[in-house]
């Protein structure tokens, strides 16, 4: 028999446990009954989203949202997105109730219909999972994942393959008017920042040059960076007309901790780029550079590269490579531009690039 003394500790744990696991279901139900309210409210609006069926488990310390069969769409003027979405995981009420994880490993399928064309993309992996960070008043203000084994099909083709895909997309909390960003270049904009880093890309159906896939090869063994937009910017509206606002406000891309390991070629260099009168992308960049040697006599090989050239830009870059102090391939630092759609390393023109029609 329990004794008298024990009677009111176990008493208010017993009641304690009781509000607990009424608070769980509690919080279950209004989670449901939200994610259905949200499907109702916007099956109109140009995104909306609905699923085969929501069911919560995880008690009593997790509140796991398992959402079966998801499909959206995003509708605009110029057309359309269906998405098909494999089944999901949602966690909620992470650091103070501001940030969802999801888990959505398996197939994800894209149709694009657009001015009577209609093109599909299906992305599968062997994990996918994430987090989306919001504010006080519910705004995304972040979202980061991580994927392996990601495959991209466009048009029932293989595009390409990746061993690992990691994005952190961050907006800015500034607001229009805010005190504190008023002195700043662009004292009326939210800025946008991607931190991105890809390994192990597949380029066998780029369709690349023979010689350059048999000096670099046909993988791309890293690459990444972080990219910054200044302006504002709509990435939904990257219309000339959007892009012409955005570069008279002063707007510019810029590229930071870029690195690109590609067989023996080594990239490293930060930078900014915008866009000229024609909308083309102008930039400037500092760059080190290893196996730019290799590269010199692949453009020289293809003919991208004159003889002339080919000359002189060896002999800059015998006088500009250094060994690095911790050791490694040979590197030289050198300025890189793009202007009037010419990529020069230094003085010397490497590449034409084509033209941007941006649509």
């Amino acid at each position: 028999m329990i004794q008298r003394k024990y009677l009111i500790p176990v008493g208010i744990v017993a009641l304690l446990v009781a509000v607990w696991t009424l608070g769980w279901f509690w919080f279950a139900r209004e989670i449901q009954t939200g994610l259905q309210d949200f499907t109702d409210r916007n099956a109109d609006n140009p995104v909306s989203m609905s699923w085969e069926s929501v069911r919560v488990d995880g008690y009593p310390t997790r509140l796991n949202t398992h959402i079966a069969q998801p499909h959206g769409t995003w509708s605009g003027p110029d057309g359309d997105v269906a998405w098909a979405g494999a089944d999901a995981i949602l966690g909620f009420f992470t650091d103070g109730g501001r940030t969802v994880s999801f888990r959505a490993p398996g197939t994800h399928d894209f149709n694009l219909r657009s001015n009577g064309a209609e093109r599909r993309m299906v992305a599968s992996s062997e994990k996918l999972g994430g987090r989306i960070n919001f504010d006080g008043k519910g705004q995304v203000l972040g979202l980061r994942g991580l994927a392996t084994r990601l495959d991209i099909a466009v048009d029932g083709q293989l595009a390409t393959t990746l061993d690992r895909a990691a994005f952190d997309w961050s907006q800015a909390g500034n607001r229009v008017g805010d005190p504190a960003n008023s002195d700043g270049i662009h004292p009326v904009s939210d800025g946008q920042t991607l931190i991105f880093s890809l390994s192990g890309v597949s380029l066998v159906a780029a369709n690349l040059d023979a010689n350059l896939a048999e000096t670099l090869g046909r993988k791309l063994d890293q690459l990444a960076g972080q990219l910054s937009v200044r302006g504002t910017l709509d990435p939904t509206d990257l219309s000339p007309g959007g892009l012409a606002r955005w570069r008279d406000a002063g707007g510019t891309l810029e590229l930071a901790d870029f690195t690109l390991v590609w067989g023996p070629l080594r990239i490293a260099g930060d930078g900014t780029l915008a866009v000229d009168d024609a909308l083309q992308p102008v930039g400037a960049f500092t760059a080190q550079i290893a196996g730019l040697d290799r590269l010199i006599d692949l453009l020289e090989k293809s003919g991208q590269m004159r003889r002339q050239q080919a000359a002189i830009a060896r002999i800059a870059l015998a006088v500009l490579t250094r060994a690095p102090a911790n050791g490694g391939p040979p590197q030289a630092r050198v300025p890189v531009s793009i202007q009037n759609r010419q990529l020069s390393i230094g003085p010397i023109p490497v590449l034409r690039l084509p033209v941007i029609a941006w649509n």
